[in-house]
Order: structure tokens, then C-alpha cells, then sequence
């Protein structure tokens, strides 16, 4: 089969069109493989691209453009599908499709399978003899159930202007919508538009925009004598610009980890089927979106810190926390009444108690496993489950049984399986090995938890209701894929981020970094399929600290605060431009600054003792710390500070510890490890070090500051962004939010746009410099709103905070006179959700704290401040907040539900064309 491809798109010098997909003969989504186009005059790009032994033939495109500098823009909006059955030779005739449009983010599932899913979709009506010789194709995702799109024409075969003989297209594969017509010469050109009619056929919308079909079209050709097939034709395929609608569509939803549900049947902590509830409520209070936390398995140390859900062991893994232990089949006589007993005991608290939940859950499930295995795994669900999902399970059973056999989870104690090949994992998996049941359990798990998920996500889906998942940036570092990948790792780096709200002293999360060019030669088919399966659940994804893939802040593991990093990849301040300005002393500048009077500032009485224990004299009055205390990792493990130690020499080594680690701080550059080099600190200005420099060159070091962090990178870290990004976002059909809080680059806001993710707006974090509170208002489409996110105090919570600041929000934003309440009442509350509701974002998703928290009699009582989900400041934070009220009771208050409704369509939200 011959394929022309051809777009019209207006380059510069230096710019390519390219072709690539998700078949072999495109690349299969690698740019450096994607099919050149030639350029023909008037802006037109063509191809031809054969493809060999194909009857049938389906796969998705799209086009690129590239420039001379390697940079690569890709056309927005979801993957472009083809698909043709029986043809010698076809004709693309495509449009580029920009994001401006915003056509390219309805193309997704969140949009396609549940807003505006439907449930006409029919295979296209069988060609007679005579198959037709074009196709008039466009997607269409935003025409709601009973509407359908037609076409209005100058030719009779379209009625020749007649709305009322306006012809139906076929939605069999929507979102696109196909017309299939037989043309003659006498045919083209020809002029139409597309309209909208309701059930009764009515025109309910007109897109004024007129269409043409050119005199360039090919025209049919009498088949060849030699051919096997009874027409040769060239087939003609017009893939139109999307539609133009009169408004934007606009929708609301709730926010809330699963662990955080409470149900009267519970086992101590929310379970996937209780999104089953949930979403009874959400639809009907015309929420259509439920936003979740990570759900994969963080069981790295089977101690409470595992319930932090950013530190996954395995990135495909579902947490066995959630799992439904009744649900798992017949449960013995005895084994209930021990399930009823946990059950009272673990609902009593009014969190989640993490551990003794986990304890629980594993030994009904190991006892279940034992009566249910032999069954289960002959069952051809199972089996093809197994098959589907092998190229992981495995490797994360193998990583599982290997923890629990030597109870830790750092593969460096494992002894001859600390390191592994391919041949290791299917060793330790092997059904006659000794420990097979041990790996087996995880499949059992794993496989329950597929099912139940899976179920409560169509239920959700049913209800006209979007499931929103999570991804994280980083993974633990004991984990399964540092474990048999460790080469897509920088297993001697920690991410992080730099200073924010969130922290003053930044972050250090603890997860390696990503080997981005090791990633990128195996096409980044670990993100790929890690978006796939997510896409099993999910019809929209958070992407956490969408920051990380323009650049990450990378902090050596030598070292523990957030201040220690750098942004890796980045430009750094070259060695000799730094000489040039006089800049040459980098032992000063790179080394920790030690003079007397700041070690007797910092350290008082105990001065001389740490000069003596701890320090070492360079020049006279200076020091530099011993090479046992030279880095922050070494201070905090150094056995002169015992654990056990009596409590007030555990506060003396504290005090010392703390001091040391300053001192640590104290520098203003960062050597580059590869190349001659250096990164600012972060905040170097607030250093001893740096106040100690001269003035002229405390001037000229703010200047490269200043254009390190704001200027020079820029353009790289776009370039970087869209060589991940796009290839990424190809791998599944789910619409995506990027969380782009923090130190953001320029050249975020652009790409994210460019690429139709949305964006997240937080009034308490505005984007703009030197102000205050953003303002709803001024929000663009594209883009999440919310009242607070899990890292933040609620409403309630924040009003307290800091009264003069909640003062100025109460005049200035609320436009309220007088004094600010103490605290935050529920019709402040209500007002502020307005404020959000009635913003430009596409989406306006509230934690169900805040939604609540619009009732006096639904909000949870007591201090506000334990509504708080995470506090992002404290890296040991134990992640247990849990409804205080049951999904039943929710549902019986329908007087609330109603109510949040009215506020949503007031708002004119979760509107469609027939204004449900």
C-alpha cells in the first residue's frame, strides 16, 4: 500500500516537516526515525510512504516540525489515526493542528469516553461493489449524545445548501466523524461546512467557516490489468480543522486521596471500590471529575513512612491498601468474624492507621491466597492478565519476595541478588523454585487489585464521571526499577526542588534522578508503558513537578538539604567568562567559608571543642571541616553523634550537628562535574560567604546569578522538554495536567500550552511577580483551579494562618468592608468556591475538605488545621488524614448535593450543546 501524506504549513530556513507513528515505517514515535517531507511551493509538505504485505492497515501519526538546531515542535491535539482496508494507494490531505484550537485536548478519554462518550458507535456502513473514492473526515469530540454532525454542501451529493438535506456522518470511530462520498470530476471543486442537528433533526449549530476541496484532488484511474484487486483508485482522505464552537467548555470536581474515604464497611482506610460511592455523590452534585493521590505501591520499609504516596517501589504496581479483602471470594466462617473485629477496631480511629492496616490486610490476604491460588490461577482471566501485564509483575513479585526474605528493601543486602540480570528475575519467578509461593502471593495481589480498580473505574466512567490519577516525578530508590534498570538512573543524585511556599530550605525528596539520555535510546519506553497502564484506570493524569522534565533539581546523595542542589541539565557559568569579569579564586568561592568569628557565632561555648573535634585550620583565622564532617550525609551518620546517647548530650551532638551542617551551606558556587563550570547556590546572597566578598564582586556574581536562573536557559530547557514531552503524551489517550508550581522558566507556560496540557492556578500561589493573590478571573482555559492542594491548608485552615494576610484577602479579593472573622465561615467559604467556579480554567477541582467545609453541618470538627493532607516542610510527615463522615451519610444529604449542583450550572459549568 502507497500512502501520500500532505500538509500545508508555512516554514522558515532551516525547518523540516517530518511524519512519524506508531508503525515501524514512521518510527514508531522516534523522531530521529520519523519520515522527512520535501517542501513544494506554496507551503505544502509531501511524502510517500509504502507500506509492504498489508490488506488492512491501522496505526497513528502525527507531524512534527524540526529545526536545523535540532530542535522539535510537535502539531497538538492526540494522535492522528489512519485507518483503510483494501487499497493499492491512498491520499492524505491533512491540516496541522494547533492548539489554539483547543480541539487537541477533547481528543482525549477524559472527553471521548466520558463527558461526551456515546453509545451510537457503529462500524462504518459495508461498501458495495464500487468502493467510494474519498473520505471526508474530521474529529469531533464535543457534540454530546444525541446530536450528530452532517455536512452542508454546493454539491448535490451534500444537498447543495439545503440544511434540511445536510448529510449525517458516521460516528463508528469517534471522536472522528467520517463521511464516505463517490466524487466525479464534474464534482471538484467544491465548497462545504459542517452543522449540528439534534435528535429530531433540527440545526442546532452552524460552524460558518467554508471549507474547500480543491482541483489537485486525484482523480480515479481504471485499475491495471496486472492487479489481483478489482480497483486500483487512489483514495482520497481530508482530514479537516476542528470545529469552532461557540463557548468554552467548562467543568467542575472534587479532590481526595482514596485512603481518605471512609465507608461504614470499611477496613480502616478508603479502598478502590469505595470510588463507587464516591461517584454517586460526584454526579450528583454535577461534579464531573474525581481527582486521586498516587495509587502504587510505596512498601519499601512496611513501617508508617510508607503511606508518604510519592515513593513508589514500583510504577505499575497498584498499592495493596486498597484492596477490598471481601471482595477476594468466598471468606470462611472464621475468617470473617476476624475481618468484623479489625474492622471496629480500625474504624474506631479517626485516621488511617497505616501500619496496623497493612498488617491486617496481608494476613486475611495470605490466608485467602492459600484457599484461592490453585483456582485463581487457572482461571483464563488470570492467565491473560498475567500475559498482558508480565513484562513488570514479575520483576516487582521477584523485587517483593527478595524484601521480604531479607526485610529490607535496599537491594545492596540481598547478596548474590543485589545486582540482577534478566536471567535472575526469571529464576527467582520460576514456578519450581522453592520460594514460588512467596512470589506468587504478589500476582494473587496484583491481580485483585487490577480487577477491583478496573471495576470501580468503569462504574466512575458510567456516571459521567472522569477518574484523574497521579503521577509522580521520582521513585524510591530501593524499588524495582532501580533495581533491574539501574542505568535509567543517577543512582549517586537525589531530586528535589529549590526554596518555595512550601519550603524556605527547599527539598529533598530522596528519589534518584533520570538518565534522560539512556531513557531516550530506549525510545523512553519506561515512561511509555508507565502512561499506558495508568490509562487502564485513568482518563486524565496529574503530572507531578512537570518542572522535572525541562530540568530537575539534583542535590549530590553526599549531601540532605534542598540548598545543595543545582538544576541538572543546565548551562552553567563557564570558567572563563567567570575570568574575564576578575572572577578567579573558585577554592574561595566553591569550598565552605569557614572564618573564627563564624564558628564562634554559630557554635558559642562549644567553639573551641568543634575547632578541635570537627575543623582543621588552612590559613591563620580560617578553617575547613575534617574530611569525616565535609559533607551533610557524613555529619548526619557520623557515629561521634550516638542515637543512644543520654538526652542531654543528644542535644549538645543536635546543636553541634545543626551547626556543621551550616557551615556545609556556606558557599557560593558549585563545581560542574563534567565540565569547566560552575552553578550558583541557590539564595547565595543570604551566605556569610558571600557577604564577606568585595563589592564589586558580590555585583558581578548577582549578574550571572540573575541570568543562570532567569535567562540562559531557557531555550535549552525547551528543547529538553520537547524531546520527553510529546513522545510521552503519544503513549496514551489520556488527557494531562502538569503541577507547574515552584521556580518556573519562562518556557513552561508555552510548551504546556503548545502542547495542550493544562496548567494549575492556586489564588495563594499566583504565577504573576509581586502579587499577593491571583485573581480567578484572569485564569487561562487551559488550566486547573483549585482552592489548595494536598502539599496546602484548606480554606478553613489557611484563614487562620496568618490573620493580617487573610485581612488583605478579605478587602481585597472577597471585596468585604470591616474586620475579617476569626474564622473561616461557610459562607466564605461558598464564596471563594464561587470565585473559582465562575474563572476561565477549564477545570475547577476542589479537596472535598473545602466542599464540605460549605456546610455547618458536614465540615469536620475541631481544628481545621487537621485537614491538612501533607505538610511538605517535614520530610518524615505520615500521610493518614481520613474523612470524618461515611460515603453513605454523604449520600443521604441531598439537600447538599443539590446545592453544590446549582452553584456548578449557575456557573455555567458542565455545559453542552443540548445545556444538560
Amino acid at each position: 500500500m502507497k500512502v501520500h501524506c500532505n500538509i500545508h504549513y508555512p516554514t522558515v530556513w532551516g525547518e523540516a516537516i517530518y511524519v512519524v507513528g506508531s508503525c515501524p515505517e514512521l518510527g514508531i514515535w522516534d523522531p530521529a526515525k520519523a519520515v522527512r517531507m520535501q517542501y513544494f511551493p506554496g507551503d505544502e509538505w509531501k511524502t510517500e510512504v509504502i507500506f509492504h504485505g498489508l490488506n488492512g492497515l491501522e496505526f497513528e501519526y502525527k507531524y512534527i516540525l524540526k529545526n536545523e538546531d535540532g530542535r522539535i515542535d510537535w502539531e497538538a491535539g492526540s494522535n492522528r489515526a489512519f485507518f483503510a482496508q483494501d487499497r493499492d494507494e491512498i491520499d492524505l490531505r491533512d491540516s496541522w493542528c494547533n492548539i489554539s484550537d483547543h480541539d487537541g485536548v477533547f481528543l482525549t478519554s477524559a472527553f471521548c469516553d466520558v463527558i461526551f462518550g456515546r453509545n451510537d458507535k457503529k462500524a462504518a456502513a459495508a461498501a458495495g461493489k464500487q468502493k467510494p473514492s474519498f473520505r471526508l473526515q474530521i474529529a469531533a469530540p464535543r457534540i454530546d449524545p444525541g446530536h450528530t454532525l452532517c455536512v452542508s454542501g454546493s454539491i448535490p451529493a451534500l444537498g447543495k445548501w439545503s440544511l434540511p438535506k445536510a448529510v449525517a456522518m458516521d460516528p463508528g470511530r469517534f471522536p472522528l466523524w467520517t463521511l464516505e462520498l463517490e466524487l466525479h470530476s464534474r464534482d471538484i471543486p467544491f465548497t462545504y461546512k459542517y452543522c449540528i442537528k439534534d435528535s429530531k433533526g433540527r440545526v442546532v449549530y452552524t460552524d460558518e467557516r467554508f471549507r474547500n476541496v480543491g482541483v489537485d484532488i486525484p482523480e480515479k484511474h481504471p485499475a491495471k490489468k496486472s492487479s489481483r484487486r478489482a480497483h486500483s483508485d487512489i483514495y482520497t482522505i481530508v482530514t479537516d480543522e476542528p470545529i469552532r464552537y461557540p463557548e468554552n467548555w467548562r467543568g467542575a470536581g472534587l479532590a481526595v486521596p482514596v485512603f481518605s474515604l471512609r465507608t461504614k464497611d470499611g477496613l480502616g482506610v478508603g479502598e478502590f471500590s469505595d470510588l463507587k460511592l464516591l461517584a454517586d455523590w460526584a454526579s450528583r452534585a454535577r461534579l464531573r471529575l474525581i481527582q486521586l493521590l498516587p495509587v502504587n505501591d510505596t512498601s519499601a520499609t512496611m513501617t508508617w513512612t510508607d503511606s508518604y504516596p510519592y515513593a513508589n517501589i514500583s510504577v505499575f504496581a497498584l498499592h495493596p491498601i486498597y484492596l477490598n479483602i471481601e471482595a477476594l471470594g468466598a471468606i470462611p466462617e472464621d475468617l470473617a468474624k476476624e475481618i468484623a473485629v479489625k474492622k471496629k477496631a480500625l474504624n474506631g480511629y479517626d485516621h488511617v492507621n497505616y501500619e496496623e492496616v497493612m498488617a491486617a490486610k496481608t494476613y486475611f490476604a495470605r490466608e485467602i491466597f492459600q484457599r484461592e491460588k490453585k483456582s485463581l490461577f487457572a482461571s483464563p482471566e488470570f492467565k491473560k492478565f498475567f500475559k498482558d501485564n508480565s513484562f513488570w509483575l514479575e520483576p516487582y513479585a521477584a523485587f517483593c519476595s527478595q524484601r521480604d526474605t531479607y526485610k529490607t528493601s535496599d537491594p545492596g543486602k540481598w547478596e548474590r541478588y543485589s545486582k540482577v540480570t534478566a536471567d535472575d528475575v526469571r529464576a527467582i519467578v520460576s514456578a519450581g523454585s522453592e520460594n514460588y509461593d512467596a512470589v506468587a502471593f504478589y500476582y494473587f495481589l496484583q491481580y485483585h487489585l487490577h480487577t477491583q480498580l478496573s471495576d470501580a473505574a468503569r462504574y466512575v466512567g458510567s456516571k459521567g464521571v472522569i477518574l484523574k490519577g497521579d503521577i509522580p516525578i521520582g521513585i524510591h530508590k530501593h524499588s524495582d526499577s532501580c533495581w533491574i534498570r539501574p542505568d535509567f538512573f543517577n543512582m549517586n543524585q537525589s531530586a528535589g526542588a529549590p526554596p518555595d511556599p512550601f519550603s524556605e530550605t527547599g527539598q529533598n525528596w530522596g528519589f534518584p534522578t533520570y538518565n534522560w539520555a539512556a531513557m531516550s535510546r530506549d525510545g523512553y519506553g519506561w515512561w511509555r508503558r508507565r502512561l499506558l497502564k495508568m490509562s487502564d484506570y485513568f482518563q486524565m493524569i496529574r503530572l507531578d513537578h512537570v518542572l522535572g522534565f525541562f530540568r530537575i533539581w539534583e542535590i549530590p546523595d553526599t549531601m540532605i538539604s534542598g540548598l545543595m542542589g543545582h538544576f541538572n541539565p543546565a548551562i552553567p557559568l563557564w570558567r572563563d567568562e567567570l575570568e574575564k569579569e576578575g572572577i578567579w579564586d573558585f577554592n574561595r568561592l566553591c569550598e565552605a567559608y569557614i572564618p573564627l568569628w563564624l564558628v564562634r557565632i554559630i557554635f558559642g561555648r562549644e567553639a573551641n571543642n568543634v575547632i578541635s573535634s570537627y575543623l582543621e585550620p588552612t590559613t591563620p583565622g580560617h578553617y575547613r571541616l575534617r574530611s569525616e564532617f565535609d559533607t551533610q550525609k557524613k555529619i548526619s551518620e557520623n557515629s561521634t553523634f550516638p542515637a543512644d546517647a543520654p538526652e542531654e548530650a543528644k542535644r549538645r551532638n543536635a546543636a553541634i550537628k545543626t551547626g556543621l551542617s551550616y557551615l556545609v551551606l556556606n558557599v557560593v558556587l558549585f563545581r560542574d562535574a563534567d565540565r569547566p563550570g560552575f552553578h550558583p547556590r541557590i539564595n547565595m546572597m543570604d551566605t556569610p560567604s558571600f557577604d564577606c566578598l568585595d563589592v564589586w564582586m558580590k555585583e558581578k556574581l548577582i549578574a550571572f546569578y540573575n541570568d543562570y536562573f532567569y535567562k540562559r536557559q531557557d531555550d535549552f530547557w525547551q528543547s529538553q522538554a520537547m524531546n520527553k514531552i510529546p513522545v510521552l503524551m503519544s503513549a496514551s489517550p489520556m488527557l494531562i495536567a502538569g503541577e507547574d508550581l515552584g521556580m518556573i522558566p519562562d518556557c513552561v507556560g508555552p510548551v504546556m500550552e503548545d502542547l495542550g496540557m493544562l496548567g494549575l492556578r492556586i489564588q495563594r500561589m499566583p504565577k504573576e511577580p509581586d502579587v499577593e493573590f491571583s485573581d480567578p478571573a484572569s485564569y487561562p482555559y487551559l488550566t486547573v483551579c483549585t482552592t489548595s492542594s494536598h502539599d496546602m491548608s484548606t480554606i478553613r485552615g489557611w484563614w487562620g494562618e496568618d490573620y493580617p494576610r487573610t485581612q488583605r484577602y478579605y478587602k481585597t479579593i472577597l471585596q468585604k468592608k470591616g474586620d475579617a472573622p476569626s474564622a473561616a465561615s461557610s459562607g466564605i467559604v461558598e464564596a471563594i468556591i464561587g470565585q473559582h467556579l465562575q474563572s476561565p480554567s477549564m477545570w475547577a477541582i476542589f479537596p472535598i475538605q473545602d466542599l464540605l467545609a460549605m456546610s455547618d453541618d458536614l465540615k469536620r470538627p475541631g481544628d481545621p488545621r487537621e485537614e491538612q493532607i501533607n505538610d511538605p516542610a517535614n520530610p518524615n510527615h505520615y500521610w493518614k488524614f481520613r474523612l470524618h463522615i461515611t460515603l453513605e451519610k454523604l449520600l443521604t444529604e441531598k439537600d447538599f448535593s443539590s446545592h453544590i449542583e446549582k452553584i456548578v450550572i449557575t456557573a455555567g459549568r458542565s455545559n453542552t450543546l443540548s445545556k444538560d
